[in-house]
């Protein structure tokens, strides 16, 4: 079988994308397919008619409604899933909530902090960030809210409120209840008016602050974590810190599902986060790195080949 994989193009930073292609490729050849490369570039040339099967990156039955398989680097850097229908909140294996009660509650919690103690001693996030800093006292106790950007798939196919609503509706509430809301812009180039209506905000209330401090610096002083479904509360989870979604993700079933309209409830919900919430959330994340995705790494790649050649032997059929 002739299989295409259209490769994501421009693909910054490549070598991920790059190391998990290759680890297809390899699946591929192996399971006797022929592959044709291709990149899918802004120009989005017809696929060759002599494919018999179709592979995208970074897209969705939405957009490309012939393909067979798509794939994409989640939340973390060389995470990817691949599925028949996309990824994140469209991922067909998350569309409901996995039974987690088959998974060790120790070694999901070891795992979790594990990674928690890289993350403060390296401070390595999906996207660079400053160096390791102290929360200052006087902002406790607030939400995060890390900001996404506008014209991302996921604020434009899963989110309830746009980027700037967002904003403002935390801001709102900040002020009225008199608690501290905490942004910090995403590394892209945000739109002027994201950066507008925070700097508005900042400017007239000493509930509302902007802060450049390094996400995980941000992650463990906050009271809670309020996303619309940013990657930021992914790595929340592995924190153990309350996560508060506000629109569709493929982690949302181990947050506080809520809306802009009862903030007072998700506070709430970072004053009642127990030791139970807290395991749950380190259980999904196991299952997320170990059933559900492919961390591939030049580390990880020998683990992972045998799992990513039993999901393409499975779904890659005439």
């Amino acid at each position: 079988m002739k299989v295409l994989l259209r490769r994501l193009f421009p693909c910054p930073p490549v070598d991920r994308w790059r190391l998990f292609e290759g680890v297809m490729k390899e699946c591929l050849g192996e399971l006797g397919h022929e592959i044709l490369e291709m990149d899918l570039d802004p120009s989005f040339p017809p696929d060759p008619a002599e494919a018999d099967f179709c592979i995208y990156a970074h897209k969705t039955r939405r957009e490309v409604p012939h393909a067979n398989l798509f794939y994409k680097e989640m939340h973390m850097r060389g995470l990817f899933t691949v599925d028949d229908q996309g990824w994140g909140a469209d991922h067909s294996r998350l569309l409901t909530p996995p039974d987690l009660s088959v998974f060790s509650t120790s070694d999901a919690e070891r795992f979790c902090r594990s990674m928690r103690a890289e993350f403060l001693a390296n401070g390595r996030s999906k996207f660079d960030q400053p160096a390791m800093n102290d929360i200052p006292p006087q902002v406790k106790p607030y939400f995060f809210a890390p900001l996404q950007m506008p014209g991302d798939d996921v604020i434009m196919y899963h989110s309830p409120i746009t980027v700037p609503q967002y904003v403002a509706l935390l801001s709102q509430w900040a002020e009225q209840r008199g608690r501290h809301v905490v942004f910090k812009l995403h590394p892209g180039q945000m739109p002027a008016e994201v950066v507008e209506e925070i700097k508005k905000w900042t400017a007239s209330s000493s509930n509302v602050f902007l802060m450049n401090e390094n996400v995980h610096s941000l992650i463990s002083g906050a009271h809670a974590v309020v996303v619309i479904n940013s990657g930021v509360g992914f790595e929340s989870l592995i924190h153990g810190r309350p996560v508060v979604t506000l629109g569709a993700c493929d982690y949302q079933w181990v947050t506080f599902r809520g809306t802009v309209s009862d903030l007072d409830a998700a506070w709430e919900w970072g004053n009642a986060f127990s030791d139970h919430d807290r395991l749950q959330g380190f259980r999904f994340i196991h299952y997320y790195y170990h059933h559900h995705a492919y961390l591939t790494s030049e580390a990880t790649r020998a683990r992972v080949k045998p799992r990513v050649m039993e999901y393409l032997e499975e779904h890659v059929r005439n």
